[in-house]
């Protein structure tokens, strides 16, 4: 993929700690090892409280807590990581193009966003959502754009573009519109597995937990919605609580139940027979700090007055060893990897309250 280095262009570089091999994802002999070394994780960080708006994006080292490369002053407001590279979508007033950085390089391939597709509704665009994604079988990096428009009914439509980094002379192009209306103003509610955008959908009449899956090789939305796993009786559960997450190349469900202060996860075995695997349920004392006196059936209050506790957290992989790591974002940033076996959990790295991981 051809890339326009950022000195070139007068922007500032990508500064990355001096490696004599790229920067890539978490190597499976770190997995294997039942370690977090060698996986670096993408924080997006506002450090600035003068300029809401901008943000510093950082390569962490998720062994030592180490920022092993940066860049300041973005003005984003989707960031993404796939496959060594990293997207970062411009805020709606910015009028910046999309950037795709290499940290290994300090490259930077510059995107431009084009007109939408919104038009093919008749509608005006409220918001468009990205996905960045790496395609194994075709070695290709792709972008997909999800568009929300309203028309005059007020009645939301979305259609879909679709854009090859490098290829096609770099256009975007037109995409089957979803079967369903998506959930997109979430990024935790959608993940990428094996050559597909998951997204959970956004209509109450098939549960919250149904999934829609865009094949970014045929570049076509698949016609069944995966059911979730989620027991009948839970499927109108509030939507936020529920988040999709790709865990060590699968694609995984998590539920945070606040009726029974517990997270349960599953990851997906077969697409085809839409077949989950109940991989964990761990109860908030187990790993979120300020459940700790809560015992079974006790019902409290999410933040209390005397203290705030700890209310969310996104898994990050699952260990050869079976420990599990999580980003627990609130109050204070900070990856945290628990062991089912003995039932404690350790903080690998501390981020500080204004840091939102991005991935792995």
């Amino acid at each position: 993929m051809a890339a326009a280095h950022l000195e070139a262009s007068g922007r500032r570089p990508f500064s990355v700690r001096p490696s004599s091999s790229p920067v890539a994802p978490p190597s499976m002999a770190a997995i294997q090892a039942g370690r977090l070394k060698d996986a670096l994780l993408v924080v997006a960080a506002r450090e600035d409280a003068t300029d809401i708006f901008s943000v510093n994006v950082k390569l962490v080292d998720a062994a030592s807590g180490a920022t092993v490369g940066r860049l300041d002053g973005q003005h984003t407001d989707h960031i993404s990581a796939a496959a060594g590279l990293i997207c970062l979508v411009p805020s709606g007033t910015s009028g910046s193009a999309i950037r795709v950085l290499n940290p290994a390089t300090g490259g930077i391939t510059d995107i431009p966003a084009g007109p939408t597709a919104a038009a093919h509704h008749g509608g005006r665009t409220s918001q468009s959502s990205y996905v960045f994604a790496y395609v194994p079988t075709t070695r290709e990096y792709k972008l997909l754009r999800v568009i929300t428009s309203r028309g005059r009914d007020d009645k939301p439509k979305q259609s879909c573009e679709v854009l090859t980094l490098g290829g096609r002379g770099q256009r975007w192009r037109p995409a089957s519109s979803p079967p369903v209306l998506l959930s997109t103003t979430v990024p935790r509610q959608r993940a990428i597995t094996a050559g597909f955008a998951h997204f959970l959908t956004a209509t109450r009449t098939i549960g919250y937990d149904g999934i829609a899956s865009f094949d970014m090789v045929k570049e076509e939305w698949r016609t069944c919605i995966l059911p979730g796993p989620l027991p009948s009786g839970s499927r109108n559960c509030c939507q936020s609580n529920l988040s999709l997450v790709e865990l060590n190349g699968c694609l995984a469900f998590v539920h945070h139940d606040y009726l029974a202060y517990c997270v349960d996860m599953w990851v997906l075995e077969d697409m085809g027979k839409a077949k989950w695997l109940r991989i964990e349920s761990l109860h908030f004392r187990s790993f979120l700090s300020g459940f700790e006196e809560l015992e079974k059936g006790q019902l409290a209050p999410l933040i209390p007055v005397s203290r705030r506790r700890e209310i969310f957290a996104q898994p990050l992989m699952v260990m050869d060893d079976g420990r599990i790591a999580f980003w627990v974002r609130f109050p204070n940033g900070v990856v945290r990897v628990y062991d089912p076996k003995t039932r404690k959990c350790e903080d690998a790295v501390r981020m500080g309250s204004v840091s939102s991981i991005v991935g792995l």
